[in-house]
């Protein structure tokens, strides 16, 4: 993640499929889905069920995915997958967290 870019959460957390694409994204512009930490707190604070899950841990520098954790929300791509996310629209909720601007009211991360 380029530490220059200010990043954005959404003011009020979404529900079903839009969750599963926020959180989707959310990976992506920290780039947990490659392997790094992150302080994923900032932008939720229950994500309790992935840590339960073992798909998520706690370590140096913030929280990252384990691979089970990789593979889960993988996963969530494929056809057939009951939280399945498309990709349009995880590039799409990229763009609002990076700029702050879409669907919803967005907070710049402090």
């Amino acid at each position: 993640m380029d530490s220059d870019n200010r990043l954005h959460k959404l003011a009020v957390m979404p529900a079903g499929r839009r969750m599963w694409t926020y959180m989707a994204a959310i990976l992506e512009v920290t780039e947990m889905n490659q392997g790094k930490p992150f302080t994923l707190k900032q932008f939720m604070v229950n994500f309790q069920t992935h840590l339960d899950g073992g798909r998520i841990e706690s370590g140096p520098g913030g929280y990252r995915l384990t691979r089970i954790g990789q593979e889960y929300f993988q996963a969530r791509y494929q056809a057939g997958n009951p939280q399945r996310v498309e990709r349009a629209a995880v590039e799409q909720m990229i763009i609002c967290i990076r700029s702050g601007v879409g669907e919803g009211e967005w907070i710049a991360l402090t």
